[in-house]
């Protein structure tokens, strides 16, 4: 039996989006109901589980969604017969967003079967967990570097002060998939509410050196409801870390590879 079917799928309760994909170019589709309902229960820490094969034990995809939130934006689901999801397949371990070919990234290291790659790992650093693939249905939630984010930040939204676990996630200053030696430094991460951390993560926000929340400036286009919300955040501070202070370099870099200026 294939292993993807032991993990504990989202309608029973479980952070695992878990999909059979078809066999000859492992097509897949998203529901958008879905993803909204992974991300108010555990923020990012969730995973989606692809796999074809009932009869092959390791072949399946489990990739924390972590590594996928930036292709899952809304102008890049399908649009006709069936809106409000979002299609992909898989080829040569590289996912591909039907939308655009061009939105891909690879996947390699969280194929179940260890022939296909056998990366050295520090069993020191954060993301061996993460990525062995031995141990690839552990929670990315339950890792050194979010617990540590959440840690240094008192275990609350660094901004609006919330301390529901759920709703918090350890947002990264620098993108996940931007620089792979940062992902496990805690100065690269700061305590946010999911609702704050979309807007960080897409750029609408970012912070000054002092921590202040700065806007986008062109904000014409956006909507009222949107431009309310931002309103609100300007010139709020972040609640200074605990135990590291935040690397003032990813501050710099999100505000001018990421933000929205």
């Amino acid at each position: 039996m294939n292993r993807a079917l032991e993990f504990k799928n989202w309608s029973d309760g479980g952070n695992n989006y878990v999909l059979k994909a078809s066999a000859n170019n492992k097509w897949s589709g998203f529901q958008d109901s879905v993803i909204s309902k992974l991300s108010i229960k555990f923020g990012l820490s969730f995973n989606i589980v692809i796999w074809t094969d009932s009869d092959s034990e390791s072949d399946y995809y489990c990739i924390p969604f972590e590594v996928l939130k930036h292709l899952f934006l809304d102008e890049h689901k399908t649009t006709g017969k069936y809106p409000n999801r979002w299609t992909a397949v898989i080829l040569d371990h590289q996912f591909l967003m039907h939308s655009n070919s061009n939105l891909s990234i690879d996947i390699s290291s969280f194929y179940g079967l260890p022939l296909i790659q056998e990366p050295k790992f520090d069993i020191e650093d954060d993301f061996y967990i993460e990525n062995a693939k031995a141990e690839i249905s552990i929670r990315l939630g339950q890792s050194k570097f979010r617990k540590g984010v959440l840690k240094n930040f008192g275990n609350k939204c660094a901004l609006t002060g919330i301390s529901e676990q759920a709703l918090l996630t350890a947002s990264h200053i620098v993108p996940w998939s931007h620089k792979k030696e940062f992902r496990g430094d805690i100065s690269n991460g700061i305590c946010l509410y999911i609702e704050v951390d979309a807007l960080f993560d897409k750029g609408y926000i970012s912070f000054t050196d002092n921590l202040e929340v700065i806007v986008a400036s062109n904000r014409s286009h956006f909507s009222e409801e949107l431009n309310n919300k931002l309103d609100k955040l300007t010139g709020k501070r972040l609640s200074p870390a605990r135990l590291k202070k935040l690397n003032l370099e990813y501050l710099y870099y999100h505000r001018t590879v990421i933000f929205k200026q």
